[in-house]
């Protein structure tokens, strides 16, 4: 009962002002995770790190710091160049470009686990689910949330 009576509430409101009904499902839409939920797995970090090591530490350092011809993909460089864009953009990057010797050689479990080691390197936290390629484009990489609010 409870069911068909939400049913009709949403049919109602969108008979009434359709504008209405657009905006709710706009808002629905538009929600975005963040880096600071959770969105990776330790296992899937681990399995990045390894990956990393093979494929990008030649260039990117062991600590991921970059060196003069490669970016750091740590601290303040890494918020500074992809601080409020997607993970999906950023995966996007590295699909498209790494490694340098051959890039796009790497599967796309490999590029999101080496996606998690960087997530992992750069403190933010672990969750119950592996990243995964239908909710990247919805996760945003932003500075730490300010506790107080």
């Amino acid at each position: 009962m409870r069911l068909t009576a939400g049913l009709l509430l949403v049919i109602v409101i969108s008979l009434v002002h359709p504008v209405t009904a657009r905006g709710l499902q706009a808002t629905q839409a538009d929600v975005q995770r963040t880096v600071w939920d959770g969105v990776y797995t330790e296992a899937q970090a681990e399995r990045g790190g390894v990956q990393y090591t093979e494929s990008c530490a030649g260039c990117h350092a062991p600590d991921l710091r970059g060196n003069t011809t490669s970016p750091s993909l740590v601290g303040l460089s890494f918020a500074f160049l992809w601080g409020e864009r997607t993970l999906g953009e950023l995966f996007g990057r590295i699909q498209e470009l790494m490694p340098t010797n051959r890039p796009g050689s790497l599967s796309a479990q490999t590029y999101r686990d080496i996606l998690a080691f960087i997530l992992r390197s750069n403190s933010y936290p672990t969750g119950e689910q592996e990243l995964e390629s239908d909710r990247i484009d919805q996760i945003l990489i932003t500075a730490e949330p300010d506790p107080q609010q």
